[in-house]
Parts: C-alpha cells; structure tokens; sequence
C-alpha cells in the first residue's frame, strides 16, 4: 500500500516546523475529499498549529518585521501586476485559453493582502509550485517568466527572513512552545495514521493523488529543511517512536513504490 514518508519532527527548527506544519494543513484542506473524510483530525491539527504560532509569537523579536513587511508587500504587488498581466492576455486569441485557466487558478487560491503573513506564505508557495509546474506552459505562452521568478524570489526572502527572526528568538516561552509541538506532532501523525488507514479500508486509488502531492511537500522539507537524503523504500512495519517513524531510528523511512 502507498505509504506517507516519515521525518522527525523534532529536527525541524522553529519557523521551519511551523511553515511545514501549515503547508501539510493547506494542503490538506485543498482537497475536498481529505477535507470532508479527515475533518476532526485537520480541525485537531489546526488548533495545534495555532497553539504553535501563539508559542512562538512570544519568542518573537521585532527586528525584522520591517524588512518582513517589505518583502510581504513586494510579493503581494508582484501578483497584482501578474494578474493584470494575465487579464491583459483574455483579448489575445492564441493564449485566451492558458489566461482564463491563470485567472481561474488565482481566483482558488484567493490570496489577500489582509490574510496573516504566515497563512500567506504557505499559498504563495503553493501558488508558484504551481506556476513553475502545471502552468509553466501558461507563464512562457505570455512571456512572464521574469515576473513569477521575482514573486518567487520575493516569497523566498519572505521565508528566510521570518525563520531568522524566529531562530534568533529568546528564551521566553521554551517551555510552552515545547508543549504546543508536542501537541502538534501528535496532531499530525493522528491525521497521517487515519489517512492511512482510510486508504486501507477504502483502497488507495482515489487517494494515490494527494498522497504523491503529499510526499513530494515532504521530501521537500526532509532535503532542504533537515539536511537529510530521502531513501527510495520504507523498512519492514515496527513500532513507531515518538517522531511517528516505522522501524529504525534515523527517520529515514519512505513508502514503498507503487
């Protein structure tokens, strides 16, 4: 059966952990049949993630947010001038097709300048997988290369710059952070168990799909935010430790293929 790859949470520093927590709920919650099917164990997941964002909210210093700001209202004017570029594009014949499936594509995901910094990031990302994979086809048709590149640079140094100012955080609230991950990694490995076990009691078909998404979100952070080499096959079923991982204790563990 598909399996979801296993990482150890506990490796994750703190703005990472939270950016990666919230891009698995996003994901999530995008898809109307995990939505509907997992609605208690993404509405446990949430509230943690909350509780997590509380947590480090106290930790939080203020050297940044100017520069965080800065770079928030970049991206933000960056997709502005791109879906004005895109609607530009609905009067031309040979690209009214890609335009309308690019102002389709900006209308779900719904970004606002009012949304919380951090939910934003999350859809911003999202957005430019999204724009450099499926739609990149759309993006070269009308020559607008540069500008996603540059709304993904600003995003980029958008992240950065917030995990910076989380990772030079002082030491009030240790202790609540702590428990509000605890909290969290609970949280998340609930909902990975019952997606499991729904594949298992419905067949994995139907779900194959966000499973991959799912997987791919994930060896993202095991390389870029752990440091650490994603294996091809999962080891033979053991228990699982605190960190949610099968049999051994590296938590180098992936799903078998197929």
């Amino acid at each position: 059966m598909k399996r979801i790859i296993r990482l150890t949470l506990s490796k994750f520093k703190r703005g990472a952990y939270f950016n990666f927590m919230m891009q698995i709920y996003l994901l999530a919650m995008a898809n109307p049949l995990i939505a509907k099917k997992l609605a208690k164990f993404l509405a446990e997941l949430k509230e943690a993630i909350d509780q997590v964002d509380a947590a480090l909210a106290i930790q939080r210093k203020s050297g940044f947010t100017e520069e965080i700001n800065l770079f928030n209202d970049r991206r933000h004017s960056l997709l502005t001038a791109l879906k004005g570029a895109v609607r530009g594009f609905l009067k031309v014949d040979n690209t009214q097709k890609e335009a309308k499936a690019l102002v389709q594509l900006f209308k779900d995901y719904g970004i606002k300048r009012k949304m919380q910094i951090s939910q934003a990031t999350g859809l911003f990302s999202n957005l430019i997988t999204d724009l450099e994979g499926p739609f990149a086809g759309a993006i070269k048709a009308m020559n607008l290369q540069s500008l996603v590149a540059n709304l993904k640079e600003a995003n980029n140094s958008l992240q950065q710059v917030s995990e910076e100012r989380l990772d030079e955080a002082n030491a009030n609230g240790t202790a609540r952070l702590a428990e509000a991950r605890k909290r969290a990694d609970e949280a998340y490995h609930r909902f990975i168990e019952a997606l499991e076990s729904l594949m298992l009691l419905e067949g994995e078909e139907q779900y194959i799909a966000f499973v991959d998404r799912l997987n791919t979100e994930i060896k993202y952070y095991k390389q870029q935010a752990l440091g650490e080499k994603v294996t091809e096959t999962i080891p033979g079923a053991g228990g699982d430790n605190q960190d949610g991982n099968h049999s051994g204790d590296d938590g180098e563990e992936e799903p078998p293929q197929g």
